[in-house]
């Protein structure tokens, strides 16, 4: 099991050579699974997890600010109390325009006769 605070040490372009490195681990484990030679199943969940870890931390760092960004919460804005009934008039006429209302179900044909 890799240890977060070890891969956070890491740049980015030694973190995608790793994750590449455990999804060939991860690939030849499989083959060993599916031939019955593997001895421990549990790499396969062990090897999944860390090839995730290093994908978390990867994503981190890209985006860097932005993730300390959503952490502070911004303050609410006060409500308005104006035309409400014009704002949800609003939102059907694009909820409209992306999905149309269904037609109408179609009346059943009647059953062939056999004869």
């Amino acid at each position: 099991m890799m240890e977060v605070e070890q891969l956070r040490s890491q740049s980015v372009g030694e973190l995608v050579k790793l994750a590449q490195k455990l999804k060939g681990d991860l690939f030849s484990a499989q083959f060993k699974h599916a031939t019955q030679q593997l001895q421990k199943p549990s790499d396969l969940k062990t090897l999944r997890r860390d090839i995730a870890r290093v994908k978390t931390v990867v994503t981190e760092k890209l985006s860097g600010s932005a993730a300390k960004a959503k952490v502070a919460k911004a303050p609410k804005a006060e409500k308005k109390a104006a035309a409400p009934k014009a704002e949800a008039s609003e939102k059907t006429e694009k909820i409209e325009k992306i999905a149309p209302k269904a037609k109408a179900p179609r009346a059943k044909k009647p059953a062939a006769k056999k004869g």
